[in-house]
């Protein structure tokens, strides 16, 4: 099997790996120079990948922490509220018990301040995302 040699340019991104490995304490001074020094001296690229092996890549971001799972208590209080209006609505549709339509102002306002809490939240948000 050939070895494919190694180019100025994978030469230089070696090196910044090394010396950004050597600024984060990962390797000691004297071992950086060694290092550098056989990274401009390579020939081949097999010879380059040993050089920063037991480094990670600085091209390649830290793996992201997982993102933590959404709150759904929101979206199960709205489907609850929603359940108990369309319970009303039905309710008072098929028995003709007209008194409850005394809860309209109710139910109304809680829809009402529910929606505007959210937009409120919402808002707020967007200005903490986007300042």
């Amino acid at each position: 099997m050939t070895a494919i040699r190694a180019s100025d340019a994978e030469r230089e991104r070696i090196a910044q790996i090394l010396q950004q490995a050597a600024g984060d304490g990962r390797l000691t001074p004297e071992e950086a120079g060694e290092r550098l020094a056989l990274a401009s001296a390579a020939r081949h690229r097999d010879e380059l990948a040993r050089l920063v092996s037991d480094l990670p890549d600085a091209a390649e971001p830290p793996s992201p922490s997982r993102r933590p799972r959404r709150y759904w208590g929101g979206a199960l209080a709205r489907g609850l509220r929603l359940a108990v209006f369309a319970a009303v609505v039905l309710t008072v549709w098929k028995t003709g018990a007209w008194v409850f339509f005394a809860f309209w102002p109710l139910i109304l306002g809680g829809l009402a301040f529910g929606m505007a809490r959210r937009a409120r939240w919402r808002y707020a948000r967007w200005q903490y995302r986007y300042r």
